[in-house]
C-alpha cells in the first residue's frame, strides 16, 4: 500500500496498516507532520462539535485513549499527554442562556460528567479566572497532546512495524484499466496494489491524478503560544467575546496556548498576522487577565482541509480500483485519527468496516458537481 501524505490522517491510516503485517510506504513531500498535523492545538474534546460527526467524534476520543498508551510504548515519543476539565465560560449575563442550552446538549454524552459552574465554583477551580465572569459549563475531562509528537509517534511505530517513508513528491497515479497501480515521483515510480491518498489541504492538486474535482479548500488558522503560569493552569477554558472565540490552556511544554482563528479564503497563505494576534490575545486576557504581563514565545499558522458541507472525504475513489483518499478534517483531523485511520485500513484491507464512514464518501460532490461516477 502506499499513502500520500505525512500528516496526522495518513499516519494513522499507516500504522493500523502495518500493525495487521501489511506492507505500506509513506510518501511525504516535506517532512511527517510540517504542516497542521505538527501546528495543531492538539485539543481533544468531543463535546465541542456538533453535525453528522458527532457519533465520529466521540468513538475516536474513546479509541485515543487506548491508542495514545499504545503507540508511545511502541514508537519511545513521548505525546504529552494530559487529561484535565473544560469550562465553557459565560463572559456576560446574555451568555447564560447560550451556555444552558450548551449544558443540555453535553449532558446526554455518556463518556463526560457535565454541571453548570456559578463564579464562586468557577474561581474555586481556577482563581485567576477573570472576576467578571457569570457561570460557565464544566466538562470532565479533555485531552490536551502534542500533535506534532503524536503523528510522529504514529510513523515510527507504523516503522516499527516494517511502513517505510519516503521524503518525495508525488507527481501522479500509475493505471492499468483505472485501476490504481503505483505512484509516479518525477522520474522515478514506486509499484504497489492499493493508494491512500491523504493530502490534506492539497488534496485538490490530486484532482488531476484522479480525472475528478476534489472540492478541498484549505482555511488558515492561527495559535497564540505564551510564556506560562507558575503554577500551571489546570483547566481548559473557552469563551466568546467582541464576536471572537478562543480558547486559553497551558501544556506540557509549559507555554499557555491560545486559538484558534478560523479564516476562509485566504488561499494557501501561512503568514501570521497582527489581527489575528490582537483578537486572540483581547479574548484570552479578557478570560485571564494576568496574560498580558506574559510574552508571547510563538505566533504560529497552518492550513487546514475544509469542503463544502464542512464533512471529510472517506473512502474509495469513484470511477477507479484500488484506489482510495482520506482528507477534509478541517480543525479536527488530531481528534479524528485513530477513527479515520482504522476505518481507512479495514477498508483498503477487507473492503469493508465496522466504523461508520459511509455519509463520509466521495460521490456525494461528484454526483451533485458532475452527475458523474467517474472517468476514465
Amino acid at each position: 500500500m502506499v499513502i500520500v501524505g505525512g500528516g496526522i490522517v495518513g499516519a494513522s491510516i499507516a500504522y493500523n496498516l502495518a500493525n495487521e503485517g501489511t506492507s505500506v510506504t509513506i510518501i511525504e513531500r516535506d517532512s511527517v507532520a510540517s504542516h497542521a498535523s505538527g501546528f495543531s492545538g492538539g485539543y481533544l474534546n468531543p463535546t465541542s462539535e456538533t453535525g453528522k460527526l458527532v457519533p465520529l467524534h466521540h468513538q475516536s476520543f474513546r479509541m485515543h485513549s487506548e491508542l495514545l498508551e499504545k503507540v508511545q510504548e511502541e514508537s519511545g515519543v513521548d505525546v504529552q499527554v494530559l487529561r484535565m476539565p473544560h469550562i465553557e465560560l459565560a463572559l456576560t449575563e446574555n451568555d447564560i442562556p447560550l451556555q444552558r442550552a450548551e449544558l443540555e446538549r453535553i449532558s446526554p454524552f455518556p463518556d463526560f460528567k457535565t454541571q453548570w459552574l456559578e463564579p464562586e465554583d468557577i474561581h474555586k477551580l481556577e482563581p485567576r479566572i477573570t472576576e467578571d465572569v457569570c457561570g460557565g459549563v464544566l466538562v470532565e475531562d479533555v485531552i490536551l497532546l502534542d500533535s506534532y509528537n503524536l503523528t510522529l509517534a504514529l510513523v515510527k511505530a507504523a516503522e516499527n512495524h516494517g511502513a517505510e517513508t519516503l521524503l518525495r513528491e508525488a507527481t501522479g497515479i500509475i493505471y492499468e484499466n483505472n485501476r490504481a497501480v503505483g505512484v509516479m515521483m518525477g522520474q522515478d515510480r514506486i509499484d504497489c496494489d492499493k493508494v491512500i491518498v491523504a493530502l490534506g489541504p492539497w488534496s485538490g492538486a490530486a484532482s488531476l491524478w484522479i480525472d475528478l474535482d476534489i472540492p478541498i479548500v484549505p482555511q488558515k488558522g492561527e495559535l497564540l503560544r505564551l510564556e506560562g503560569f507558575d503554577p500551571a493552569l489546570g483547566v481548559h477554558l473557552r469563551a466568546l467575546h467582541d464576536g471572537t472565540t478562543c480558547s486559553v490552556y497551558q501544556k506540557a511544554d509549559g507555554l499557555v496556548w491560545i486559538g484558534a482563528t478560523k479564516e476562509d479564503g485566504k488561499g494557501f497563505d501561512t503568514v501570521t498576522s497582527s489581527h489575528a494576534l490582537q483578537s486572540m490575545s483581547q479574548v484570552a486576557i479578557r478570560i485571564l487577565p494576568e496574560l498580558e504581563s506574559h510574552k508571547l514565545v510563538l505566533q504560529t499558522a497552518c492550513l487546514r482541509p475544509v469542503t463544502p458541507d464542512g464533512d471529510p472525504i472517506l473512502g474509495k475513489v469513484p470511477g477507479k480500483e484500488n484506489l482510495f483518499i482520506a482528507t477534509g478534517t478541517a480543525g479536527q483531523g488530531v481528534l479524528l485519527a485513530p477513527a479515520i485511520g482504522k476505518a481507512m485500513a479495514d477498508l483498503v484491507s477487507t473492503g469493508e468496516t465496522d466504523i461508520d464512514i459511509a455519509q463520509f464518501g466521495f460521490e456525494r460532490f461528484v454526483e451533485k458537481t458532475t452527475g458523474l461516477t467517474g472517468t476514465s
